[in-house]
């Protein structure tokens, strides 16, 4: 069976990937653009624990 010419399976990855990009786009208006908050990234190297890298 095909959708638009696609497999079902492939038809049901496009969607899947369509739905999460879109989520993500709704997240990011949202939350960022909207509401205001700030992207917060770490401007030091972390461990998974939170303590910093040690350089040596």
């Amino acid at each position: 069976m095909t959708v638009l010419g696609m497999p079902l399976e492939m038809f049901l990855v496009f969607v899947a990937t369509i739905l999460a990009g879109s989520i993500g786009a709704i997240h990011y208006v949202i939350v960022h653009i909207i509401l205001g908050r700030p992207i917060e990234e770490p401007l030091t190297d972390q461990t998974a624990a939170g303590r910093p890298v040690e350089n040596e």
